[in-house]
């Protein structure tokens, strides 16, 4: 989601897409902005015209100019405070709409998103995106159109210059010429530090996220110390970025400050010369100066202004960047007609993935699954056990091959018609933030209260759920730690138990629980899995025994295929891996200071399952 140095678009380029694509919406409010914004610059510039009528007044010993004078200043000051302060309202309400409609767009692109592109920052590095880059983009707005302002503003009173002395004006207007080219290397200096800040920042968000998720971990194994300087580490880089980015944004603004001040001089100078000559009074005089320096404040907010606009492009080239990001998967068109479902027979064809990294994670995948059967898929780690559940969703898309679904390729079907098609059960049960019965819900949007329930009582679920303070409306925080694993795991069930779709996938669905919850979770599992494709991945290998097939992967390939029994009578990885897990010899183990016999619990379970599967 990164765009090399070469690739970097203009800053004029992106605020104009900036326009086209969010703030042109707002056009008609912005047409009042900007009618604000004249008269804020017509009454800026028209005290140095008021000024040189008092002064001519003055001269002429013009009593009237007691009563009209100090009303004429303060007209000019009301209308310029009321029209600044609905510049600012009008202007603030525009903003907060962008910005409240970039960051729902920014939000519905990543939840479309391919995974590949995803995953390639992490979650804590995108939510900068949301906070940090949008901020900036508001600000670098506000600044372009407090540079607007101060513009028409320097342009008013330019035509009043002009008006009173057209040679004297140009010079001034060669003397602030002169700040354009400093000015220049000054923003692209600018840019440069923005990009590398708003990098920085969400490697410091990242880093701070990965030290209080790791809390516990860090502080059993006394990390803390290491903790703290990776973060110091983090901190201090963008530290001294911050500081560099001070430097130059604080150049911008002395420079316009020193320009204004050589124009004063260069006026000063020629003033003499032509109040000598008597080609200008002294009412003139006072009325260019005034002018001048009604220009100069103006000059001086476009020189931090532009330090601003330029860190917001670099903001809103990153936004834009994620904005841009096209998907590889691309939408099938063939979806079930009437509600039907698939039978759930699938064919994995010579199929090989690999990882936008590189790393070869299938190849050439051959099976066949037929529909109602149970297979379970074993093997080491990095394996590619999870690659196979991640192909079927079409989460990624394979490289080479094809998989089928009842003989389509599923890359024909469209991808809401082949997701609903799949139901999953994972050893991370997710709750999202709502009630408990909205979280299973999840499963089928428009099942009823009572259809809800009843997966709940069929997942093992509803005896808890009641026991809660609202029962089923008792409204859930992902954030805290509310329900067992248990518990979670059934809701998960429950979900998909209502999902009730014909393939299931189940990942490691009771790694993580106790003994005692994972038996009441198989008995909810037995029940999801009748009549249902079922796919598993086990560790622990008691679960996958009754197995149709075990299909045993090694390196992204199929090393064997079979039964429980006829993998044991190969004596390949999976009898290895069951050897493991199952044949270790007794251990003595002392409890109290007394000796007793005391068989490993894996020896007693590797008999229970002997004896099951009637072997001796």
């Amino acid at each position: 989601m990164s765009k090399s140095k070469s690739e970097l678009p203009s800053v004029q380029s992106i605020f104009a897409r900036l326009w086209r694509d969010w703030l042109s919406a707002y056009r008609g409010r912005f047409a009042i902005v900007l009618i604000l914004m004249i008269v804020i610059a017509v009454c800026s510039a028209g005290y140095a015209q008021f000024i040189q009528w008092v002064i001519e007044a003055f001269e002429t010993s013009d009593s009237s100019v007691i009563y009209w004078g100090p009303l004429g200043v303060l007209a000019l000051t009301l209308t310029k405070g009321f029209s600044t302060y609905g510049l600012q309202n009008l202007q603030n309400w525009v903003l907060n709409h962008v910005q409240a409609d970039m960051q729902v767009k920014m939000f519905s692109r990543l939840v479309d998103m391919d995974l590949s592109s995803l995953t390639s920052e992490s979650p804590a590095a995108l939510a900068t995106r949301f906070s940090s880059d949008i901020l900036l983009t508001k600000g670098a707005v506000n600044a372009v159109l407090a540079s607007l302002t101060s513009a028409l503003t320097i342009i008013a009173a330019i035509i009043y210059m002009l008006s009173v002395d057209a040679l004297m004006t140009l010079g001034l207007l060669l003397v602030f010429a002169l700040a354009f080219g400093p000015v220049g290397v000054i923003g692209a200096r600018i840019r440069k530090l923005s990009s590398r800040i708003q990098a920085q920042i969400a490697k410091m968000t990242e880093s701070v996220n990965e030290g209080l998720s790791a809390i516990r971990m860090v502080r059993t194994y006394r990390l803390e110390e290491r903790m703290r300087h990776s973060a110091a580490s983090v901190f201090e880089k963008l530290r001294v970025l911050r500081v560099k980015m001070v430097k130059w944004q604080a150049a911008a603004s002395p420079l316009m400050e020193i320009m204004g001040g050589a124009a004063v001089a260069v006026l000063l100078v020629l003033v003499s010369f032509r109040l000598q000559a008597g080609q200008i009074d002294l009412a003139a005089f006072v009325g260019l100066l005034t002018a001048l320096g009604v220009m100069t404040s103006p000059a001086r907010r476009i020189g931090s202004s532009y330090a601003i606009a330029l860190q917001g492009s670099a903001a809103l080239d990153r936004i834009f960047a994620l904005y841009d990001t096209q998907n590889i998967i691309n939408d099938g068109e063939f979806a079930y007609p009437g509600g039907q479902k698939a039978k759930g027979e699938l064919r994995f064809e010579n199929v090989s993935f690999a990882y936008p990294d590189g790393y070869q994670a299938l190849e050439g995948i051959n099976l066949e699954i037929p529909a109602g059967s149970t297979f379970a898929f074993v093997g080491r780690s990095g394996a590619g056990k999870s690659t196979i559940f991640n192909l079927l969703p079409r989460l990624y898309d394979v490289v080479d091959g094809a998989i089928f679904l009842d003989g389509r390729d599923l890359r024909h079907f469209s991808l809401a018609a082949l997701r609903d098609q799949i139901s999953v059960v994972s050893q991370e049960s997710v709750l999202l933030n709502g009630s408990v019965m909205e979280n299973i819900r999840f499963g089928r949007s428009d099942a009823s209260d009572e259809e809800v329930k009843l997966a709940a009582e069929q997942a093992a679920a509803s005896t808890f759920i009641e026991k809660l303070l609202d029962g089923y409306d008792t409204h859930i925080d992902p954030a805290k730690h509310e329900f067992s694993g248990g518990e979670r795991q059934r809701l998960s069930i429950a979900r998909a138990i209502l999902r009730d779709a014909p393939i299931l996938l189940l990942d490691e669905p009771t790694s993580a629980l106790d003994a005692e919850s994972e038996a009441a979770i198989r008995e909810a599992l037995k029940e999801l899995e009748k009549g249902r494709t079922t796919l598993v991945i086990a560790h622990r290998l008691s679960t996958i025994l009754d197995s149709d097939q075990i299909v045993v992967l090694d390196q992204g390939k199929i090393s064997d295929i079979g039964t429980h029994y006829e993998l044991l009578k190969r004596e390949g990885i999976y009898a290895e891996l069951f050897n493991l897990q199952f044949q270790q010899p007794p251990r003595r183990k002392r409890r109290r200071g007394r000796p007793s016999d005391v068989l490993d619990v894996s020896q007693t379970r590797l008999e229970r399952v002997l004896k099951y599967f009637g072997a001796s």
